[in-house]
């Protein structure tokens, strides 16, 4: 079933089965042309949750909106886009995501976490074990590329395109200013705070991240529709929750590194994680590469602080606290 939000945007919640997440929120905004914003996995739970909510609206065809490049949200784009359908994203997601539809990406996506520690020995093709991998889309996309500013007419909304990178390179959200609404992807998220993970030619994405919350809290907004669990009542309360997590965090990486040089995935081994796991060794293999991730992300940021130093041993990044 949809939920109505207002009018013309409706909300439909999408399974994502077996993964922690458990749901996404697809955004169907109504009118002379329709348009969906994000899709869910590639695979039949999200496709047959979709179908019904284009039938239950009474609609057959829609534009589609991309904000970013991860699979729950991008794919199932090639099956809800038929020869009139736009299919909008910004210029490095597109690029992102028809690159990941070959083997290269991933190939180079391994490359780069064995780079950062994440053990080859322990998982073979690491990303063998990725969900993105495994329910991306499988077909190049002839994306209409949007950039900052830009103004989609839907529903009766002017929607201005706001770059956000972070969460992934070329993240977006949508703002309609006359309604004060944002639909805000992953974000800004309730009730989990959003992976922020290294990427291929990212090199400070938790820097990236905190300059487009900076970017975001000047907006005024009243209705904040993310893709992910449940309202954010008070948006510019959850931005400040997300600092204060992020400052935590940075701090409790300094304290993990201690005296010692330790690549990010024994860094993120002895991190805080919100997890119903004993230890690390029970976390499943997809936790420990996306807070590897997270790890280095946190790591670069202190890099780029002069907090810490960055040294190469054996084709391996290590990190140590930098002495005064």
């Amino acid at each position: 079933m949809v939920t109505k939000i207002t009018k013309n945007i409706y909300k439909k919640v999408l399974p994502l089965p077996n993964n922690p997440l458990r749901e996404i929120n697809a955004y169907i905004i109504t009118g002379e042309r329709n348009i969906l914003i994000d899709t869910g996995f590639n695979r039949p739970e999200c496709e047959e949750a979709l179908k019904s909510a284009f039938e239950e609206l009474g609609i057959n065809s829609a534009d589609l909106l991309i904000t970013h490049l991860h699979s729950d949200h991008c794919g199932l784009v090639a099956k809800f886009a038929d020869n009139n359908s736009i299919i909008y994203s910004s210029e490095t997601d597109g690029e992102l995501i028809n690159f990941e539809s070959g083997n290269l990406y991933w190939k180079m996506l391994d490359d780069l976490f064995i780079k950062y520690g994440f053990p080859k020995a322990e998982f073979g093709r690491n990303t063998d074990i990725h969900p993105g991998r495994k329910y991306c889309n499988k077909d190049r996309i002839n994306f209409t590329y949007i950039s900052e500013g830009d103004i989609l007419k839907y529903g009766g909304y002017e929607l201005k395109v706001v770059l956000t990178p972070g969460h992934t390179p070329g993240h977006m959200c949508l703002y309609d200013e006359k309604n004060k609404i944002l639909f805000c992807g992953d974000h800004i998220l309730g009730t989990i705070t959003p992976n922020i993970c290294i990427e291929i030619g990212v090199e400070n994405p938790l820097n990236d991240y905190i300059q487009s919350l900076k970017k975001i809290e000047k907006l005024d907004v009243k209705l904040l529709l993310s893709a992910h669990g449940t309202p954010v009542e008070n948006m510019y309360d959850r931005i400040n929750e997300l600092y204060k997590h992020h400052e935590q965090r940075l701090n409790e990486v300094l304290s993990i590194l201690g005296n010692e040089s330790k690549t990010a995935y024994m860094t993120a081994e002895k991190m805080t994680w919100e997890i119903d796991c004993k230890n690390w060794n029970d976390f499943p293999a997809p936790q420990k590469w996306f807070a590897t991730g997270e790890a280095v992300s946190h790591l670069q940021y202190l890099y780029f602080l002069g907090k810490v130093v960055k040294e190469e041993k054996n084709g391996v990044y290590f990190y140590r606290v930098k002495k005064d």
